[in-house]
């Protein structure tokens, strides 16, 4: 074509994009480190599956159709992109064609089939998300000049690429000027041209226009597409589709084995971090790099609403205003986050005391003049979440939200003091009688009277701990989940012991509510108290203790075999250990508790133990990865719900609209919201509560 004008444009756009990309990286730069990432393998897998395969759209049944619309502009676009490439070097070169991707092998033609299917597929889903975005419109989607200008700039780029191989068909076939314009004519594979049906379709509208007109269209077309592709490429990164670039780093460098990112263990000690008010997040600059990449690349797609217990009860968290909000302030003190860490920096290498205390003074002046909570975030925003996670089980880039938001209540709580005051009772309960309750420490273990199960300090040489919980302990109804629990477990013939007044919360409680400082001081007395016997094995009934003792516990070298009674039970099926005798007729129902599920990634367990109880076994519509909160984690069981409709009703009507006349739980938070939840539409009678456990018990 042109060198000279391919080398001005392609300078002109690269040498843009490189100095935008710069300062995006400079900002992340800017933040704060975060952990070393190992296990390649498993992350290029999560690559793959997630970021190129799509499988957090394609997966979703809900939104399936619009997962598979958004999936194959996607992969249209990627496979658009070695063509791209090709015009480019064509634009420098006579017949370019990357290596493996000419006539001499099938590649190459098997490459332009595709390339001919997925632009002409490409073009008919763009039609589709137009349709989406103007008539249908979905509640959780916004329409903006951004998301029109990526759509139709991707249709452009199609467009003009099959433009340009329409016009050239007619230059070859028509009018025989094969010489000028390059073309696959392989013996062994035949013509190029009937290897692409779409671009002799559009290539047809035009024959009759003549070889000059066609050359045009030709010339027009190549310029036209290869500047459209650097407009673009300098536009991705200036708003919400940045994450078309940042998807694949963000998922690759997602959390993995427990599922979600922990949250942090500070170190309470570090006078300094008391003095700079770096104890949790209160600062823009207090985020860490993956948390700022984590806000370049939501796609504001609004999935995250779509599934939000809080956002879907007329709460104050919306998932993708906080987001935003959180972006904005990273843009706004951009400049001066460049600045500090360079300061930062200098004061690492600084040896001279008077020069480190200017240092020092310059980093403090350079400090957020807002602070996230109050200025940039309201209270009641960050205390409405439940920290469920659904909404990142959702997300299709796997941005974490609720360590920010943990994160975020650590700073609250430590740093301003400022946290919902109807905690107090509960905190004090903690402090004072090692449980929410506020109970007397020493009435812990009256719920196991009269069922002779002993004590570790009567006998320590048992394979299992019954971790039974505060909730199992201390609240009335939960105290018959553990006596079930304890039954079935001696009928199975299971070694177990407790540890009766020796327990305390394990102080998941605490953590949630932004309380580091009471919740490393619980853990460290269990963990204290749990070597001490040589504990290896525990069982627990309470998701919020399992996935504090078998996932939190370990950041404070606790570290222990934590299996849900759900899990054991079923496992005591299998092996014949215990048998169901009886069936029930009653219709049969299960909710998915957050912390079991999400969490910990227990989700058939439970459900093949109902489903040989009970042949009428039923889901809700809401269920497994996907189920919705009761309202009660996040530290949300000891505040009440003021905003809005209560979180435990919209699933109690769920509930109720299934027919089931028994809902299973294996969560004491759930049964208590669930049963609050039947009281208040008059249907307790209806519809009774149970643990798995009693069920089982019943079974037997």
């Amino acid at each position: 074509m042109n060198p000279l004008l391919m080398l001005s444009v392609l300078l002109i756009g690269m040498i843009s994009f490189g100095i935008i990309i710069r300062n995006k990286l400079a900002i992340l730069k800017s933040l704060g480190s975060t952990a070393s990432y190992g296990e390649i393998g498993e992350r290029l897998k999560a690559v793959f599956f997630i970021a190129i395969g799509q499988k957090k759209l394609i997966g979703r049944k809900k939104e399936r159709l619009s997962g598979i619309m958004h999936a194959l502009i996607f992969w249209g676009f990627c496979i658009l992109f070695i063509r791209s490439l090709t015009l480019m070097g064509e634009g420098f070169q006579k017949g370019f064609h990357l290596p493996l991707f000419n006539d001499s092998n099938v590649l190459g033609y098997g490459y332009i089939l595709l390339k001919d299917i997925a632009e002409g597929v490409v073009l008919c889903m763009i039609l589709f998300a137009l349709y989406r975005r103007i008539i249908v419109k979905p509640k959780r989607m916004h329409n903006s000049f951004e998301a029109y200008f990526v759509l139709l700039a991707i249709g452009f780029l199609m467009i003009t690429d099959l433009f340009y191989d329409g016009a050239r068909y007619n230059l070859i076939q028509i009018f025989g000027n094969r010489e000028n314009w390059d073309f696959f004519n392989n013996a062994d594979w035949g013509n190029e041209f009937s290897w692409t049906p779409v671009a002799v379709f559009f290539g047809k509208g035009f024959t009759g226009l003549g070889e000059a007109t066609n050359t045009t269209i030709l010339h027009v077309s190549f310029w036209l597409h290869i500047t459209c592709l650097m407009v673009l490429l300098n536009f991705l990164p200036l708003g919400k589709h940045f994450h078309v670039i940042t998807a694949l780093p963000n998922v690759f460098l997602k959390t993995l084995n427990n599922p979600h990112v922990k949250t942090q263990l500070l170190d309470l000690e570090n006078e300094a971090a008391w003095e700079d008010e770096s104890l949790g997040l209160n600062h823009i600059h207090q985020l860490n790099w993956k948390q700022g990449l984590d806000l370049y690349t939501c796609t504001e797609c609004g999935r995250c609403k779509d599934v939000c217990p809080t956002y879907l009860t007329d709460k104050p968290l919306n998932l993708k205003d906080f987001n935003d909000s959180l972006k904005a302030e990273l843009f706004r003190t951009a400049p001066s986050l460049v600045l500090r860490k360079r300061l930062v920096n200098q004061l690492t290498q600084t040896k001279d005391e008077d020069a480190k205390a200017e240092l020092n003074e310059k980093i403090l002046a350079l400090n957020s003049d807002k602070q996230l909570v109050g200025d940039i975030i309201k209270p009641e925003t960050l205390w409405a979440c439940t920290t469920c996670r659904a909404c990142e089980e959702v997300c299709p880039v796997t941005i974490e939200h609720v360590p920010r938001i943990n994160a975020m209540r650590q700073g609250q709580t430590l740093m301003a003091e400022s946290y919902p005051k109807e905690l107090n009772p509960a905190l004090k309960g903690l402090e004072r009688n090692g449980n929410p309750w506020g109970i007397g420490y020493d009435k812990r273990g009256d719920w196991a009277e009269g069922l002779n199960i002993q004590t570790l300090a009567e006998n320590a040489e048992v394979e299992y701990l019954f971790w039974v919980g505060c909730a199992g302990s201390f609240d009335d109804r939960a105290k018959k989940v553990s006596v079930a629990v304890a039954k079935v477990l001696q009928k199975a013939g299971v070694s177990f012991g407790i540890l009766g007044v020796e327990e305390k919360c394990t102080g998941d409680f605490a953590r949630r509510a932004g309380n580091e400082m009471l919740f490393q001081m619980m853990a460290m007395e269990n963990i204290e108290v749990l070597n001490s016997y040589g504990v290896k094995k525990i069982i627990t009934a309470c998701p919020h203790c399992l996935h504090a003792l078998k996932n939190e516990y370990p950041q404070l070298d606790g570290n222990y075999q934590v299996t849900h009674s759900s899990e054991i039970i079923s496992q005591l099926l299998k092996q014949g250990k215990i048998k169901i005798n009886s069936t029930s007729e009653d219709k049969i129902t299960y909710h998915d508790p957050c912390y079991l599920g999400r969490y910990n990634q227990t989700y058939q367990e439970p459900r093949e133990v109902l489903q040989k109880i009970s042949q009428k076994y039923t889901e809700l519509d809401r269920k497994q990865n996907e189920s919705f909160c009761c309202g009660a984690g996040g530290a949300r069981m000891w505040m009440e719900e003021t905003i809005g409709k209560r979180i435990n009703i919209e699933r109690t009507e769920e509930i109720l609209n299934s027919s089931a006349n028994i809902v299973t739980v294996n969560c004491p938070f759930c049964m208590t919201m669930i049963e609050d939840g039947l009281k208040e539409k008059s249907k307790e009678e209806d519809v009774k509560v149970l643990d798995l456990a009693e069920l089982v018990l019943k079974s037997l």
